[in-house]
């Protein structure tokens, strides 16, 4: 039996639309790709497995929050360890990042900026902890998303799907040439 997120192609309900010079045909499609969706452009499937992050979301997102906090715990400890034992101290603020390549990466100007790079770049331990870190976020963030629009389209709330909508952009040009949120 296949989970409820196996196979999303199948559970969307996409139809393309074809671009046409006339602005009265182009309307014309949209509308006809909206009714060939029906009035919500979720599968049953998909639906049911929005049912179920709403359901059960709220203990999963618990666990992820308090892992999280373990790991960031862990990761920061670590970090400053490794300082310690350098002999670097940091007196200013520093944001740490991952850089294309995996490695650990300090976006803030502060004194003796290449050396630290350079000593937590070299930690295999700790870009791993933090790419941990930033996935099992995201994995959160999806969740709450999940939970939240679930539960808006269950109860009616317009309100909070208006908030969810009016975060969402499409850019007709330049790099962010898609659908993206804000």
């Amino acid at each position: 039996m296949n989970s409820p997120a196996a196979d999303l192609q199948s559970m969307l309900c996409i139809q393309p639309i074809r671009p046409q010079c006339n602005m009265g045909s182009i309307e014309n499609d949209a509308f006809q790709a909206l009714v060939a969706s029906g009035s919500d452009t979720l599968s049953p499937e998909l639906a049911g497995f929005l049912r179920y992050v709403e359901e059960y979301g709220y203990r999963v997102s618990q666990d992820f929050a308090a892992n999280i906090d373990r790991l960031q715990e862990l990761f920061l400890g670590a970090v400053h360890q490794a300082l310690q034992l350098a002999g670097v101290t940091v007196d200013s603020r520093m944001i740490i990042s991952l850089n294309r390549q995996g490695q650990l990466h300090i976006e803030t100007v502060c004194a003796e900026q290449e050396r630290i790079e350079e000593l937590l770049s070299s930690s295999k331990a700790l870009s791993a902890m933090l790419k941990l870190l930033s996935v099992q976020n995201a994995i959160l963030d999806g969740i709450t998303n999940l939970r939240l629009i679930a539960g808006a389209q269950e109860s009616g709330d317009s309100e909070k799907l208006s908030q969810v909508q009016q975060a969402y952009r499409v850019c007709l040009k330049g790099q962010l040439s898609h659908f993206y949120s804000v």
